[in-house]
């Protein structure tokens, strides 16, 4: 008979909330006024079959309806209980919401502080590394500016050796020039040297030849015939002599040897002015030269050299004077002391 008024209150028993325990609006009121429903539907089609049962159908009716409504009134104190805790639940999230403004408020200034902390920070170290590249940027300039100077004063040193190995050259021509003279006048000398040695030779031999020149002109004079003499010239010339010869060849290697002592003194003239303006490294290259002119030794040659070196280097002591000093005319030699 109340089948289905006990299978909603079984499924309702079933998926419902326990007492105490929540339970939605929408299924509280619906549900009973369903069920009153149904159960006065049931009573319906069941009454005209057991009208005999009335009494008994209604008892039982009124212990359904006892029990509805002490179900009601629990749902009441549970919608009232859901309200309660609905009211909580406002406040506290109001609460939670203020207190989560607040704290985001605090974020957000917190973040603005740091942000405007965090801009100054960078624009402090922007600036230090700007000034950092600024000095960098001076540094480079500066090196640039003395790398540039450098370079300038290796181009004028490139040009200084280029100038000097240009005047090495130039030297060394000149040298050959000289010692080609040296060797034409060496020849000459040697020319002229020769042919003194001949008429020295043949002076030698006409002391010796005379006497036999004399015999047989004696004995030419005896096999011929006496002739009328002639009468003599009032100047007789004079046969020349051995005197005569010797005296002509004395003047002829004064000469000669005057002529040789001007052409090496020109040549000494010269290479000693060229010696004396010329630089370091050109004087170098003429000790050679002037040496041999002025018959040096090896102790003086070397001292020269030391001397120039000396004026050409940047360090390194004065070279002390080694050997003699010969005199050019006359006097006993002097020690360098």
């Amino acid at each position: 008979m109340f089948a289905k008024l006990k299978k909603k209150i079984a499924e309702e028993a079933a998926t419902g909330p326990r007492p105490g325990g929540r339970m939605p609006r929408s299924i509280s009121k619906e549900s009973i006024t369903s069920i009153g429903a149904d159960s006065g539907d049931d009573f319906a089609s069941d009454g005209s079959s057991s009208r005999d049962d009335l009494p008994f159908q209604l008892l039982r009716r009124n212990g359904q309806i006892r029990k509805l409504e002490a179900k009601l009134s629990d749902y009441a104190e549970q919608l009232r209980l859901l309200q309660k805790t609905k009211e909580k639940l406002e406040i506290a999230l109001e609460k939670h919401q203020d207190s989560s403004m607040k704290k985001l408020q605090e974020q957000n200034e917190t973040y603005q502080a740091n942000r405007a902390k965090m801009a100054e920070g960078m624009a402090l170290a922007l600036e230090k590394k700007d000034q950092e590249w600024m000095d960098k940027m001076a540094l480079l300039e500066k090196e640039k500016v003395a790398l540039s100077s450098r370079l300038n004063e290796m181009m004028e040193q490139s040009l200084s050796l280029f100038q000097k190995r240009d005047d090495l050259d130039e030297l060394e021509g000149f040298q050959q020039q000289e010692l080609a003279k040296v060797k034409h006048m060496l020849l000459r000398k040697e020319e002229l040297l020769g042919q003194k040695e001949k008429e020295l030779q043949q002076q030698k031999l006409k002391p010796e030849m005379e006497p036999e020149v004399k015999e047989k002109r004696q004995d030419v004079k005896a096999d011929k015939p006496e002739r009328p003499e002639k009468p003599c010239p009032e100047n007789p010339v004079p046969t020349p002599g051995p005197s005569t010869t010797t005296i002509t060849t004395t003047v002829t290697n004064n000469a000669d040897l005057n002529d040789s002592r001007e052409i090496n003194f020109e040549y000494l003239k010269h290479v000693v002015l060229k010696f004396m303006s010329s630089r370091e490294a050109e004087a170098y290259q003429l000790i050679k030269a002037v040496s041999v002119l002025l018959n040096f030794t090896r102790e003086e040659e070397n001292m020269l050299k030391e001397t120039l070196e000396y004026k050409m280097s940047w360090f390194g002591s004065k070279p002390s004077p080694k050997g003699i000093i010969r005199p050019s005319i006359s006097g006993t030699p002097t020690h360098w002391s």
